[in-house]
């Protein structure tokens, strides 16, 4: 019994040795206004982002939010030095269910969150995300299907399917020209690249994922959740072109 007890306790400092170099890799956005009407926040090693609507029926400022980051309070934090007030959030799409990325969507009382229908079995803990471990998603949700556009407050928001990261990993296009990829994908020089290997569940179909995103047109910015953004989409692709 000890053997095996030892066995595990080093196969744990393994496994957290590699999560702990990955993760120094990751290189999210400090908090900022981007380009007009898009911000990045940032909650330790993740961004969530925000996108201010135009929205003719609203006498006040709307938004909707891309992620939800990984702590509450950092988050609440995070918004009030850009004096974004997420009682006038309306929408919270999710890219996937994993806590980094779920953590203050309570924050946003009045906003409806949105998981793509493929992430809800990994979501409730149907299905295992490493080993024993499971992710929850308690708040409550609408689900999204590959393809679906939704318009909320003045924005149309497309969900695309790009699982691999998590069975259920969608994007989201944004007025057809912003897009924000989650864990879908990495940046290394300006380029686009595959995610961490180490924190996808199938990076094989991650890859065809990416391949169905540098077919889109007229992106001009795509947003991630670890390793900022890309400001020339058509260059940043080119390797992923079939």
């Amino acid at each position: 019994m000890g053997a095996i007890c030892c066995l595990l306790l080093v196969l744990i400092v393994v496994v957290l040795g590699k999560f702990y170099l990955e993760a120094r890799k990751l290189s999210p956005l400090e908090t900022c206004e981007i380009v007009d009407g898009v911000y990045a926040i940032q909650d330790s090693y993740v961004n969530l982002f925000v996108v201010k609507t135009n929205d003719a029926h609203m006498a006040n400022d709307t938004y909707v939010v891309f992620d939800a980051g990984n702590n509450e309070k950092q988050v609440s934090r995070e918004l009030a030095k850009l004096a974004i007030d997420p009682k006038k959030v309306a929408a919270v799409f999710l890219t996937h269910s994993d806590v980094d990325h779920i953590a203050a969507c309570a924050l946003f009382e009045n906003a409806v969150v949105y998981l793509p229908r493929s992430e809800e079995p990994l979501a409730n803990g149907q299905i295992s995300r490493f080993l024993f471990m499971k992710n929850k998603l308690a708040h409550p949700h609408t689900l999204v299907d590959d393809n679906q556009t939704l318009y909320m407050a003045g924005a149309k928001i497309k969900g695309i399917s790009t699982p691999g990261h998590t069975p259920g990993s969608m994007c989201f296009l944004v007025n057809e020209t912003f897009l924000f990829t989650g864990d879908t994908l990495g940046i290394k020089n300006g380029e686009v690249t595959q995610f961490n290997d180490l924190f996808n569940m199938d990076t094989r179909r991650q890859r065809n994922a990416i391949t169905r995103l540098a077919s889109l047109s007229g992106v001009d910015y795509i947003f991630t959740a670890h390793y900022g953004l890309i400001d020339s989409p058509e260059t940043a692709f080119r390797n992923w072109k079939e």
